[in-house]
């Protein structure tokens, strides 16, 4: 063992070669490539002939059979290639088979279904790569004039450089080479992931190797984030333990529940996810619950290495679960704040929909769409313990729930049952509290209902004439006890204009006039003469996210804003009274903000959909019929604050001054952009921090200067696409000092608003 100076290296123990060591190690190496033609071993030469292990008596139709984590090339590479930009997404798998194509020089090509075309070295079919085996990683130094060769025996060679930049480690031997993993220059690119690249040296042209103490990821460990990376590609795999893990990487800084590991369809099942978090890179471990890896993200903060488009997740072309996330200039750090109580639910995602004393009435929603939607519920929760006091699995059936004005019963539509799997119309009147049926009411035709809605005390059946009929009968029922009061028959083209039970009377558009009828006689007590518009409802819009954000917590407001001829008028709801009116355009969105006043935005060519650039976005106070500003660009999802709203602008989180519109601080260079959000959640105010439902976390920032100051530990969220609306209105609400918030992973929690200013502090 040579001691002294010379061979000290922190983190390392050096140490000479007399075999193939199977020895942890990690390290540094930059490859010259630019004195492959002096060193006249380069692809193109011709002045050394094919070695023996380099020959192949391959030839098309051939099957061979390949060791598995080889590398496989789209191409023939030769010496002119940088070894650090060789392309490589694919490495060979277990027990893999290959039928050759083509043969060219000592390459072979096959053609994979799923991957394409693909070339790799005859080498790794022969007899003599069978006595390949895998090493620990290992760091190495190299004697002068050493060279890295394409597989061992081959003709193709780089020769390394001086400067130690780009990293290497042996991982592979056979005989008298060794197997040097290379990693590339630039890990992602556009919708990319590259892995390592694999060369070979000769087992007597290594001079030095080193072992690497464990905990790689640990904050006092000498490897750069790009050198854990670059292990952790090589190392794990989905048969890593997590005390593998734990062996390798050290404790994590954070352990949470997981994201639902299972898809939409089957029952849901939560992990663990260890968190390990540096300034430079963050690293994510999922295990499954028998402690085996399911998941690994790297978040990795934007550079020249990285320049991608932000907030974009890269996979593994051959491992779609081991993924990169690309992120904005700064990674947000876990904050401590504890939860008062949490329920786990069994479907995704856990929406709130209203709040009495005792009792928070609950919507579970799976969040598939498009064939992937499976199941949904409604569910009841005990206030101050999170105790679930009962729930009505839909399946994967229309379900719908309106509150009685007083919130102490809950009246159900579910077309689908789940224990039956069958199509069964119910309409249910359930007490808040026990979940116990009150009234059902069975409809006489075989026919799907088109739903419910309410007004005060009552329940209105929308149900077809006849089967596929265009034509209605509205079925209206006493909300105590289920029996019919009056019923309507409405044309072809009415609409129904009733949003919840604290409506006072029951509103509908038929015939170019929009009615006010009397709950309990149907009589007319006031209408407004309206043609139909020609601009379609924003309702119908799934990505809408709603014009108004309600409040779980609180009554309805007693005017709404609706779609009268082309306009968009403010109707008290009471008198029928236009308060306020503006007029509709394709392509126009707009919310009401919490102090009444209205964001609209437009496409300047009237479209629905367009990037940023194509919107304007208005302030308008619409009772004085005045406009306060036009940006041109889209601001979405307003909350106002004394002269302050925030909002998203152009997919990032910013503040406006209220009374100019002028950007007051943007988070577009430190967090990462939602390109086309959907929408995951409303802004909340505690204090000096703005909380945001963003990506996964459940962001914090500084609402003064729009600092991240991190994301709330064991918080999951998600991309709830479709159910914009729900989320707008049920994903985070605050209620005095009590908070509730919702997930992705079924999880529902409240916590105490006090407590995240104490934990933040610290």
């Amino acid at each position: 063992m040579k001691t002294g100076s010379k061979w000290q290296k922190t983190g390392y123990l050096w140490i000479t070669v007399t075999g193939i060591a199977a020895v942890l190690v990690t390290g540094f190496m930059l490859l010259d490539t630019n004195t492959e033609t002096q060193a006249g071993q380069g692809s193109g030469s011709t002045t050394q002939s094919l070695s023996a292990q380099a020959k192949t008596t391959y030839k098309p139709g051939d099957t061979l059979n390949l060791k598995a984590d080889m590398p496989l090339y789209t191409q023939v590479i030769g010496n002119k290639v940088p070894v650090d930009l060789m392309g490589i997404q694919y490495y060979t798998s277990s027990n893999e088979k290959i039928k050759v194509q083509a043969v060219r020089g000592e390459w072979i090509q096959f053609q994979d279904y799923n991957r394409g075309e693909l070339w790799i070295p005859a080498w790794y079919a022969s007899k003599e790569s069978r006595s390949l085996k895998t090493v620990t990683p290992q760091t190495f130094t190299l004697r002068p004039g050493s060279k890295l060769y394409l597989a061992p025996g081959s003709t193709t060679s780089w020769t390394p450089g001086p400067t130690l930049t780009d990293q290497a480690m042996i991982v592979a031997a056979t005989k008298d080479w060794y197997g040097v993993s290379i990693a590339p220059r630039v890990w992602n690119k556009e919708s990319t992931t590259y892995r390592p690249s694999l060369l070979w040296i000769k087992a007597q042209a290594v001079e030095q190797q080193a072992i690497v103490a464990d905990g790689w990821f640990q904050q006092d460990a000498s490897q750069s984030a790009l050198a854990v990376r670059h292990l952790t590609d090589i190392m794990l795999s989905k048969k890593t333990t997590s005390k593998q893990v734990k062996q390798w990487l050290g404790e994590p800084d954070w352990k949470e529940n997981s994201a639902n590991l299972n898809d939409t369809g089957y029952a849901m099942s939560i992990g663990q996810t260890w968190r390990y978090e540096r300034a430079d890179a963050q690293f994510l471990v999922t295990f499954n619950k028998n402690g085996k890896l399911a998941r690994t993200r790297w978040n990795i903060p934007q550079n020249d290495q990285n320049n991608v488009v932000s907030d974009w997740s890269f996979s593994r072309s051959d491992e779609y679960e081991f993924t990169t996330k690309i992120t904005g200039k700064s990674l947000p750090i876990t904050l401590p704040w504890k939860p008062i109580w949490t329920n786990q639910g069994d479907i995704n995602y856990t929406f709130l929909q209203a709040a009495t004393d005792d009792v928070l009435l609950m919507k579970g929603d799976d969040g598939g769409f498009s064939g992937g939607y499976y199941e949904g519920s409604f569910y009841a929760l005990d206030r101050h313990s999170g105790r679930k006091l009962w729930e009505i699995n839909g399946g994967f059936g229309r379900q719908q729930v309106e509150v009685d004005a007083g919130r102490q019963y809950v009246t159900m539509y579910t077309d689908y049952d789940p224990d039956k799997k069958e199509y069964v119309d119910r309409i249910r009147h359930l007490q808040l509290k026990s979940g116990d049926v009150v009234w059902e009411y069975a409809p006489k035709q075989k026919f799907r209902l088109n739903g419910i809605i309410a007004a005060k005390n009552v329940v209105v059946v929308d149900s077809p004439v006849v089967e596929g009929s265009s034509n209605s009968w509205l079925t209206v029922l006493d909300s105590k006890n289920g029996k019919t009061l009056w019923k309507r028959k409405l044309t072809a083209g009415y609409e129904l204009l009733n949003k919840s039970a604290e409506d006072p009377y029951v509103m509908y558009w038929e015939k170019n006039k929009l009615i006010a009828a009397d709950p309990r006689s149907g009589r007319t007590v006031w209408s407004i003469a309206a043609a139909k518009s020609t601009i379609d409802h924003l309702d119908r819009n799934p990505y809408f996210d709603g014009i108004t954000r309600d409040n779980p917590f609180a009554a309805a407001q007693p005017e709404r804003w609706m779609l009268l001829d082309d306009q968009w008028v403010l109707v008290d709801l009471n008198t029928g009274k236009k308060l306020a009116k503006f007029p509709a355009r394709i392509g126009q969105q707009f919310e009401v903000l919490n102090d009444g006043m209205v964001l609209i935005r437009e496409h300047k060519n009237g479209e629905m959909y367009g990037d940023y650039a194509d919107f304007t976005t208005t302030l308008y106070d619409a009772k004085s019929g005045t406009k306060r500003w036009t940006l041109n660009d889209k601001i979405e999802r307003g909350l106002v604050e004394d002269n302050q709203i925030y909002v998203i602008k152009n997919g990032y989180p910013a503040a406006l001054a209220y009374d100019t519109g002028q950007t007051r601080w943007s988070a577009q260079n430190t967090i990462s952009s939602l390109r086309y959000p959907t929408n995951q959640g409303s802004y909340l105010v505690i204090e000096d921090q703005l909380l945001l439902p963003m990506g996964e976390d459940l962001l914090v920032m500084d609402k003064n200067d729009g600092t991240l100051i991190g994301r709330v530990h064991d918080v999951v969220m998600g991309n709830p696409e479709h159910r914009d609306r729900d989320a707008k209105n049920g994903t985070i609400n605050r209620f005095g000092d009590e908070v509730y918030i919702g997930s992705s992973n079924g999880k529902f929690s409240m916590y105490k608003a006090s407590d995240l200013n104490i934990d933040i502090s610290r």
